[in-house]
């Protein structure tokens, strides 16, 4: 997966990139409103020598991407699911009337869990200092 990125600023061996996101139409279509491409600013390791103002070519690498799309996505769904399942077996058990309502409740709780976890996660990677994106040329 190649980008395109613009070099804002470099510190140190860090540079701050803006990327563009693709859309699956190419973001140009007039027919939806929902095609208006937004960038995104990303730091990345600046192994190949850009400066400020510069174009580069970025690539992602996909099995990580994919890792970690799940983990931001199913992490979640997974805990809200669990929680909503526990917890109408163990309200309705108990005999609680609003067994439904109380079980919503704790899959609720179980998707606030699930996101403090996926910062554990985040922070977990952060230290490792794993790229899922690298710049790998200059273009201008």
């Amino acid at each position: 997966m190649e980008q395109l990125g613009f070099v804002r600023k470099v510190v140190e061996d860090k540079a701050e990139v803006e990327v563009r996101r693709i859309s699956g139409c190419g973001g140009n279509c007039s027919s939806c409103a929902s095609c208006e491409v937004k960038h995104v600013t990303v730091f990345l390791k600046n192994n190949i020598g850009a400066k400020e103002g510069d174009l580069v070519e970025i690539k992602a690498m996909p099995k990580k991407v994919l890792k970690y799309t799940l983990i931001a996505y199913m992490v979640p769904f997974i805990m809200l699911v669990a929680g909503i399942v526990l917890g109408v077996s163990y309200f309705q058990s108990k005999g609680v009337e609003s067994y439904e309502m109380y079980g919503f409740g704790v899959g609720m709780a179980f998707l606030a869990v699930s996101y403090l976890i996926i910062k554990l996660i985040d922070r977990y990677i952060g230290k490792k200092d794993e790229t899922v994106m690298e710049m790998t040329r200059v273009l201008k």
